[in-house]
């Protein structure tokens, strides 16, 4: 998702500023699923290059999941 920020804050701001709000807004949903207080060794973090998020939106619903880059 990072690319797509860097290209869209090259075409136009606001389109930039709603990719980052949302991305925001993810990690918020997502940590509340998986409950606060979270802790993730930055090996792990780090350990990510080799993977990808695709996502679609179908009926109102997000659906992930996780890929490995080729």
């Amino acid at each position: 998702m990072g690319q797509g920020i860097d290209l869209a804050r090259e075409i136009a701001l606001l389109h930039a500023a709603v990719l980052d709000n949302f991305k925001h807004q993810l990690l918020i949903v997502f940590l509340k699923r998986l409950g606060s207080p979270l802790r993730i060794p930055l090996s792990e973090v780090d350990d990510t290059g080799g993977d990808m998020l695709a996502f679609s939106i179908t009926d109102g619903v997000f659906h992930f999941e996780l890929r490995k880059k080729s």
